[in-house]
């Protein structure tokens, strides 16, 4: 748990406009903020520089608009608004929104009656599974490998292929 008296850089900075301004009057709020700003490098930090804002913003001059300025201002927003013109949409996008779909049917038109051949997707077999091949020899098990060719060039079938089984005491 937080110590009473000690304050954390979110909570200074929540009441910080108020005790720039001066407008805390918890004294136990304002002794914390006070403590806080003495100890956190961070919110010194911060409150030097917004000092240096605050008397850079008072030292400059008061500008006065001319009354000319303030006629114009007030007469325009005396004056009614205007409405806000639709975009013009040039007649071209039209035309071409239409021949992009004149084009469209036609190809679809065109694909559906020309005399082109359709390619056929040929289905392949997949690869055999593999076959579990037991040897009293090292390695003990094993695998059937169907993609390497037999001695004469010719892939053996699997029923074809020899078996060894071996029994393990």
């Amino acid at each position: 748990m937080a110590h009473p008296l000690l304050m954390n850089c979110t909570d200074f900075l929540e009441h910080y406009s108020a005790y720039r301004d001066g407008l805390i009057e918890n004294q136990a709020l304002l002794g914390r903020l006070k403590r806080h700003l003495l100890v956190c490098p961070q919110c010194m930090r911060y409150d030097a520089r917004l000092a240096r804002g605050v008397t850079v913003l008072r030292s400059l001059t008061e500008v006065h608009p001319s009354p000319k300025f303030r006629r114009r201002l007030a007469t325009r927003l005396a004056a009614p608004t205007t409405e806000v013109e639709q975009p013009v949409v040039p007649a071209p996008t039209g035309i071409v929104a239409a021949m992009m779909l004149l084009a469209a049917a036609a190809l679809f038109l065109w694909h559906g009656f020309s005399n082109v051949p359709q390619t056929e997707v040929v289905e392949q077999a997949a690869p055999p599974a593999p076959v579990v091949v037991v040897s009293p020899r090292v390695p003990f098990v094993g695998f059937a490998d169907f993609t390497l060719p037999a001695s004469n060039g010719d892939l053996l079938p699997p029923e074809e292929l020899p078996v060894q089984t071996a029994v393990f005491p």
